[in-house]
């Protein structure tokens, strides 16, 4: 039977792999909010550690849709659309990650801003590391293919209310982003090339541009996201995904000018990162990076 909700209504798909106590703490972030019509949709991408039986003891309104296997980010959260698309009609997808958790008002904020600003089909909130931090994560993602670089705005930055201002962006991590139902339907989800992780949710907003949409940040919306501490980035299988995965990003979006340029700096990037892993001892991940440059290059 298909659940309608109210116009206006959420539904949060949360990711979830092996983190099932960072979970229930996402899960009660989302119980918490105020003022949204919601269903919630965990995707549990083939857990060992119980994080489905504890969702079903603690959170029994959830939907909880389970894959035998890890299907990657972009997978798991498809499976997650796909759930919704036969199950539930709403206006809106909150897309957390199981890491992550957000302010009460958060929900509503989003919803708000997209109902005021037509052109815009994705929202993103300021994100900090943990609660009570002025450690800012992520203000919006910037993205200059020219130079060969992607950032979050403001990250590792004490929040002094330099990003306090209602603007567009380039796009925003899949952590936490709330999109238009029906414009997730047009874009058409997200894209599997990009498992199992990286860069996938740049794609979407970049597609989601393609199409006429914006992504918009939203400073009065608050969210927090533990994940992508610093270290992260010299993690072997990390670096070679990340490292494909942009190249495949840009043969999707780069124009040809953008090549030219990354030409002339991507050299100078990629020796720079080649030798900070060299200097803080993690040359295990060297080779993994290359070799993730190596199947960009001559992959999809």
């Amino acid at each position: 039977m298909t659940i309608t909700n109210p116009a206006g209504s959420v539904v949060v798909i949360v990711l979830n792999h092996n983190k099932k106590d960072d979970l229930l703490e996402c899960l009660r972030s989302v119980r918490k909010s105020s003022g949204e019509n919601r269903e919630v949709v965990v995707v549990d991408n083939g857990s060992t550690d119980g994080s489905a039986t504890a969702v079903s003891e603690t959170f029994p309104e959830v939907h909880l849709v389970q894959s035998p296997r890890n299907l990657g980010a972009p997978g798991g959260r498809n499976l997650g659309i796909d759930y919704i698309s036969r199950n539930i009609r709403c206006r809106y997808v909150l897309f957390l990650d199981n890491d992550a958790m957000i302010h009460e008002r958060c929900m509503g904020e989003l919803t708000a801003a997209l109902d005021q600003d037509s052109t815009a089909a994705i929202a993103c909130p300021k994100t900090f590391r943990e609660p009570g931090s002025d450690i800012l994560f992520s203000a919006g993602i910037r993205v200059k293919f020219a130079t060969v670089s992607i950032f979050d705005r403001g990250s590792g930055k004490t929040d002094r209310g330099q990003y306090d201002r209602l603007e567009y962006v380039d796009a925003c991590g899949a952590f936490a982003f709330l999109i238009r139902r029906d414009i997730l339907d047009q874009v058409g989800g997200f894209e599997e090339t990009f498992n199992p992780y990286g860069w996938e949710d740049v794609d979407l907003c970049l597609r989601a541009g393609e199409h006429g949409f914006k992504t918009l940040y939203v400073p009065n919306a608050v969210a927090y996201h533990k994940g992508g501490k610093t270290g992260r980035g010299v993690v072997p299988r990390y670096e070679k995904f990340k490292a494909r995965n942009f190249i495949f990003l840009m043969k999707r979006h780069a124009r040809t000018s953008e090549w030219a340029s990354a030409a002339i700096f991507a050299p100078l990037r990629v020796a720079g990162i080649l030798s900070g892993q060299m200097v803080r001892g993690k040359a295990s991940s060297l080779i993994p990076f290359l070799r993730g440059l190596w199947e960009g290059f001559n992959g999809k």
